[in-house]
């Protein structure tokens, strides 16, 4: 009898044990903005319950982002990387969702905050296993759609980057016309950057990647409007298109 209730207990800890329903109730809201702020140096470990609250903007969905999604709220957005793909169908694009951070990390890469998984190699950063995914990240619910902030070249600055930014009357630069989204070698497509000039010849850097439904496509001649997420490396800011988001 003694050895059956022993067995009953460990059961339910083994089913139970890992799943606090508390942790959620006792987590206490923290913008996108304030959360970065906390990523002084070059990387953060959370050992708080933070809960973020915002929309997921951009996601694998036509291959613009690979293995990572953008969350926005009001402040701010975030890139959050998981080892999952297709993400899309596990957090889809619009929906909203609430981000547990409590044992996550941040990694701060020149001016770029990210999220993620406690790093176990040279990286900064791991992915957040698909196994963890639904103790970090709950889907609540979801909307139509997502307006960018329309702004111009010489007004992105650090606060924009992993937000949706909207490009107003630009164009691919004169050497590049008629070239493809992204280059192509033996091997298949490779992440190219190329670049948009606006009406007064200033220039933006935009990235698309070899995953990207639009790699292997012409870029248009004329003038386009294109929306996407401001992305910074190499101490430089640069655009990725994110959903398709162009207009000519």
């Amino acid at each position: 009898m003694i050895l059956r209730l022993s067995l009953l207990l460990l059961s339910l800890f083994a089913l139970y044990g890992c799943h606090n329903p508390a942790t959620e109730e006792s987590a206490f809201d923290i913008s996108i903005a304030e959360l970065k702020a906390l990523c002084e140096g070059s990387n953060h470990r959370i050992t708080k319950s933070y809960r973020l609250r915002g929309t997921v903007v951009a996601t694998d969905w036509r291959g613009e982002l690979y293995k990572s999604i953008i969350v926005k709220d009001e402040s701010g957005g975030i890139e959050i990387l998981i080892d999952a793909h297709p993400i899309h169908t596990l957090l889809p694009t619009y929906s909203e969702v609430e981000v547990l951070c409590n044992g996550l990390m941040m990694a701060r890469l020149g001016e770029k905050v990210e999220l993620g998984a406690p790093s176990t190699s040279d990286f900064p950063l791991d992915h957040i296993a698909v196994e963890a995914l639904s103790r970090h990240i709950h889907v609540t619910g979801s909307r139509g759609d997502y307006t960018p902030v329309t702004k111009r070249f010489d007004e992105i600055e650090a606060g924009d980057i992993s937000n949706l930014i909207q490009f107003e009357r630009v164009r691919i630069s004169d050497k590049e016309q008629g070239l493809k989204w992204c280059d192509e070698v033996e091997e298949g497509f490779v992440t190219t950057f190329r670049t948009l000039v606006d009406e007064e010849g200033n220039t933006f850097a935009i990235r698309t990647l070899p995953t990207s439904s639009i790699a292997g496509e012409t870029m248009p001649e004329n003038e386009i409007s294109v929306i996407g997420a401001i992305d910074y490396a190499d101490d430089r800011y640069f655009l990725t298109i994110v959903n398709e988001w162009i207009t000519q």
